[in-house]
């Protein structure tokens, strides 16, 4: 009884008695088997059938066998399918050409049944191992993909005027291939404007490489941007890519540029210059084809006057500048930002809807955002925690900073005070609530709902709540 194998094996030879005679081997162990006797059958049969492997005659009248070959592997589809070229000619020059070609294995006529078979045994091996690099790089096209969309223009999310100009202006800038310099407060989202411009540039397909020069000392960092060679100091006992090389083709994003030290600043100017560097301890020059965007929220024009930043390098970097707004000059895009960072939580979390209360809403509006949209973004997951199973946000889940800032403000209310009234009876009972639960300690109270002991006594005061303080417990 024959075992059938769940492969199909397309066989092409102009040969009617030989192609027979080849259906018969490979149907007798168990294979599927299409035939074909010319190269433009064989293609349209590769295409409709998808076999698993091609058995491939030399000789083909018209197309021959190595022409088929080249057509088949430049096949988007079947470009991972193993072809075995058979042919009488076994002189080595003919057998090297079909490799070139790119044949997976060549086999001369007359050939044994079992040779034939272990040829195709081992090919299919080959189209296994062709499969898991065939979905690999589906993969990677699919996270490429997800990874381009993740930051584009559109996940920068704002509908402010000030933010309508920074998309236009990133639009602009990501078409060009110049050196870009991203300014705007800490937590304002430089390094997001960075990513957008590489995604949505002809160097999106290239690595995108990002380095805070804040955080790490002279020395090491001249090591981490242009590498090192072995010997070239005490620990470097291999040669060591840098970050240009790391980032060939595509975009080097240098944050905190303003931290950089003098000496390399001059070395960055140079590969701005000419797209040459040094690795440390070399004697060879490499170039480098990488894309700078660089980022600061120090003023680097005072930095400039002051003679701490180089004024050449400054000009270089500063042919376009990218300028994002502090969250408090754009009040109108929190409530956005907000339900989108919950609505990304919830997903990351595995939770359902959540949803901010028009109070909530109002109070974070209000606020003064000094860590701007890190700083908002950190809150609400606060709060999602804080709020445990309840799908609604309230006020008793805000930071007491928040709160505090609300209701001195006054700000954020759309409804003649009623935000100011909302903020003063959680804070009321927050502080009612606390002092109970922590024996009127104000020392400990303040110091968990994050004020100062002046200002609880104060807020004690103002609520009439020391009418309540036992007997003799005003100590701490």
């Amino acid at each position: 009884m024959i075992q059938r194998i769940d492969q199909t094996i397309l066989a092409v030879d102009d040969n009617p008695d030989a192609l027979y005679a080849l259906e018969r081997i490979l149907a007798h162990n168990g294979y599927r088997v299409l035939t074909a006797g010319t190269a433009e059958e064989a293609l349209e049969k590769a295409k409709i059938g998808k076999p698993s492997l091609l058995l491939l005659d030399v000789g083909l009248p018209g197309m021959n066998g190595f022409e088929l070959t080249e057509k088949l592997k430049r096949d988007e589809d079947l470009k991972y399918t193993p072809i075995i070229l058979v042919s009488a000619n076994d002189a080595l020059q003919s057998i090297i050409e079909g490799l070139e070609r790119g044949a997976d294995d060549y086999v001369t006529k007359p050939y044994k049944a079992e040779e034939l078979l272990a040829r195709l045994r081992a090919a299919l091996r080959l189209k296994a191992l062709y499969g898991r690099l065939e979905r690999t790089e589906h993969e990677n096209e699919r996270l490429r993909t997800e990874i381009k969309a993740s930051y584009d223009f559109s996940n920068i999310v704002g509908e402010s005027d000030r933010m309508q100009s920074v998309f236009s202006l990133l639009e602009k800038v990501a078409a060009a291939d110049t050196p870009v310099l991203v300014t705007g407060q800490t937590g304002s989202g430089k390094e997001l404007a960075a990513r957008a411009v590489h995604y949505a540039s002809s160097r999106a397909d290239g690595p995108f490489v990002a380095k805070n020069c804040a955080a790490i000392n002279e020395n090491l960092l001249e090591s981490e941007l242009f590498g090192h060679v072995k010997g070239a100091f005490t620990g470097a006992v291999k040669d060591h890519k840098g970050l240009f090389e790391a980032a060939s083709g595509g975009t080097l994003f240098l944050d905190e540029i303003g931290e950089m030290p003098a000496g390399l600043q001059a070395k960055l100017l140079r590969v701005l210059q000419d797209g040459t560097f040094m690795p440390v301890g070399s004697t060879s020059e490499k170039r480098a084809d990488v894309r700078i965007v660089a980022a600061t929220n120090r003023n680097l024009q005072s930095m400039m006057d002051e003679g701490s930043f180089r004024e050449d390098l400054y000009y270089r970097l500063n042919v376009v500048t990218v300028e994002l707004p502090a969250l408090k000059e754009r009040r109108e895009d929190v409530p956005l930002l907000a339900d989108h960072f919950l609505k990304r939580a919830c997903e990351r979390r595995g939770l359902g809807d959540r949803q901010l209360s028009e109070d909530v809403m109002n109070a974070l509006r209000s606020y003064d955002w000094r860590g701007n949209v890190r700083e908002l973004e950190n809150e609400i997951e606060r709060m999602l925690i804080i709020c445990g199973d309840e799908t609604t946000i309230s006020l008793q889940h805000v930071s007491p900073r928040i709160l505090s800032y609300a209701t001195s403000s006054g700000q954020g209310s759309s409804a003649g005070g009623s935000l100011k009234e909302a903020v003063e009876q959680v804070e009321r009972d927050m502080i009612l609530a606390t002092l109970q639960r922590l024996n009127w300690n104000k020392s400990n109270t303040a110091k968990e709902l994050d004020m100062s002991r002046s200002s609880l006594i104060a807020k004690i005061k103002q609520y009439g709540f020391e009418q309540s303080v036992p007997s003799g417990d005003d100590s701490d």
